[in-house]
């Protein structure tokens, strides 16, 4: 396999990752809200799917983490603005708790991508 070839099957996987993310998220953001659970909660919640979608692109291509960053901040945004019509409520609260865990998935993934792609090389070259 040359290196274009194993470039292209990590984007690819990285896009696969991040599109399936993507369509949980709008699912779970989008269905009823069970009651309860502790106060905050839905703010952890925000920032871990969020930090979870914006990491796998990075991973593969550090280059990406800021479009990666501003992308799933808009989606962000899109979610709260049709959530109303779904029967949930928007929040700025929620928007904040996406921006940050997609700055920190964002970051996280850019950060790893180099040991990532060592230890790939360091398997292909064994």
């Amino acid at each position: 396999m040359t290196a274009g070839q194993r470039k292209l099957r990590r984007v690819t996987i990285g896009v696969a990752a991040t599109l399936t993310l993507a369509l949980v998220i709008a699912v779970l953001t989008l269905a009823p809200m069970p009651a309860g659970g502790p106060p905050g909660s839905d703010k952890l919640y925000h920032a871990l799917a969020f930090g979870a979608l914006a990491f796998p692109l990075p991973l593969v291509r550090p280059r990406m983490a800021i479009y990666v960053f501003l992308c799933v901040l808009v989606y962000g945004g899109v979610i709260e603005l049709i959530q109303p019509y779904f029967g949930r409520s928007a929040e700025w609260a929620d928007l904040w708790a996406d921006g940050l865990g997609a700055a920190l998935g964002a970051t996280a993934g850019a950060l790893l991508s180099g040991r990532v792609l060592a230890a790939t090389r360091r398997r292909r070259d064994a």
